[in-house]
């Protein structure tokens, strides 16, 4: 999966499609700021904003596709594989983006396309969980007092990230349902699940797994994203009695989804400036 962000032209797709997502929010952003003033201007800019956002997935999948195609023109076939379990559940998560554009946001199919996309996401980061324990067994288990949690070790790091992967796919899962408890509890899962990666990286960035400058941008971005879902299951669970009551209530939690959004973009594009010369060089090479 590191084989994404490793080459500059995938990450350049990231943060295209990641500039592409940031605007389609900014349209849902306006449309709950107009919900109580206008309901039809409202709805138009919903569905703006989701098709734009169907238009930064498939910037996402484009990403995938294109590192696949690296690791197979190097003939890397693990990696290839790898790669291609990722692009499958990005291309679920690319269909689960239509799904609601198609429909306005009524489909119910979307949210469990889109958490059926992380859960293979999670399932990918989980093989990763047990190829990084075999490799950490005997001696470089021995190595480190205790056997666990040394610097090297990554196992229990991935561990936790794909748990949070899961957790994360569950929880848009329960947004398909059009209910107040579902829609706290898929606001509090989504929000634990998120909150679960970000410590993940956190720890790995504390062992020296993660030394790279975009890392800390990233983290911040899914914390702010965390606070997002936190802030959508206490409004899931408010009865707003007026409409200008509950568009501001959903303003502020696209807003700052708006913010944790953006976070991970700037982090992209700080990668992009580290890949960038490293790139330019080996073009310019004989």
């Amino acid at each position: 999966m590191e084989h994404i962000t490793k080459s500059l032209t995938p990450v350049a797709l990231l943060v295209a499609a990641a500039v592409v997502f940031v605007l389609g929010t900014a349209f849902l952003l306006a449309s709950d700021a107009t919900l109580a003033s206008s309901l039809g201007a409202s709805s138009d800019l919903a569905q703006a904003g989701r098709w734009i956002q169907f238009l930064a997935g498939a910037g996402a999948m484009a990403a995938v596709c294109t590192a696949g195609w690296e690791v197979v023109v190097h003939s890397e076939w693990a990696a290839g594989a790898e790669i291609a379990a990722a692009a499958l559940g990005t291309l679920l998560l690319m269909i689960g983006l239509l799904a609601a554009a198609a429909s306005n946001g009524s489909s119910t199919a979307g949210p469990v396309t889109t958490a059926v996309g992380i859960g293979i996401w999670a399932l990918l980061v989980l093989s990763r969980a047990a190829r990084a324990s075999l490799a950490e067994q005997g001696p470089a288990r021995a190595a480190v007092p205790g056997g666990q949690g040394g610097p090297g070790h990554q196992a229990d790091l991935w561990l936790v990230a794909a748990v949070g992967l899961f957790v994360l796919a569950i929880g848009y899962g329960f947004t398909s349902a059009a209910s107040e408890g579902a829609g706290i509890a898929a606001g509090i899962l989504q929000a634990v699940g998120v909150a679960v990666l970000a410590g993940a990286m956190a720890s790995a960035r504390s062992r020296g797994l993660l030394r790279a400058h975009p890392v800390p941008g990233v983290i911040a971005g899914l914390v702010i994203l965390a606070v997002s879902f936190l802030a959508a299951a206490i409004v899931a669970g408010l009865s707003f009695r007026t409409l200008t009551a509950l568009g501001a209530g959903l303003t502020v939690v696209t807003a700052v989804q708006l913010a944790g959004v953006v976070a991970l973009g700037l982090a992209a594009w700080t990668r992009v400036r580290e890949l960038y010369p490293s790139a330019r060089t080996a073009k310019v090479r004989p």
